[in-house]
């Protein structure tokens, strides 16, 4: 093994060396805004062979870590995500904990059809509902509006 080589695997090599300094990192890609998917999946490509490295250098640590800042600012750019509903946040915590409808009304308190009237819209949380079910789910309220 040549000094300051690593050898790994990177994606769509056979197998490629990683190099251990920071100067060396960079001849493999140039840490630069990322401007397209191309260029975000070879940077996922590099952090992906760093970060499993049973160990790395102070070097490598540093270009890992700008790489995933890069790829950071342009996921915040281009990913978008849908907020959910509180409703459909409600449905979601629901099926994780696997409960039902009538366990909703157990859980506000209120009688059993009403758990059901809220998961089909008919009827909306109230404020002591939404304070009911964050503490319940250990979320914050606002998750429910």
């Amino acid at each position: 093994m040549e000094k300051g080589i690593m050898s790994t695997k990177i994606k769509g090599t056979k197998t490629a060396t990683l190099p251990k300094t920071y100067r060396e990192l960079c001849g493999l890609l140039m840490p630069r805004k990322i401007h397209d998917d191309a260029e975000l999946e070879s940077a996922q490509d590099i952090i992906d062979a760093l970060a499993v490295l049973p160990t790395r250098t102070p070097d490598q640590n540093d270009y890992l870590e700008t790489l995933a800042e890069l790829v950071e600012a342009y996921e915040a750019q281009t990913v978008k995500f849908s907020k959910r509903s509180g409703l459909e946040t409600l449905k979601f915590l629901l099926a994780e904990n696997k409960l039902t409808a009538s366990d909703l009304s157990r859980l506000l308190g209120t009688d059993i059809s009403l758990g059901y009237r809220i998961l089909d819209g008919e009827r909306n949380l109230t404020t002591k509902h939404i304070k009911k079910l964050a503490q319940h789910f250990h979320v914050g309220p606002e998750v429910f509006l």
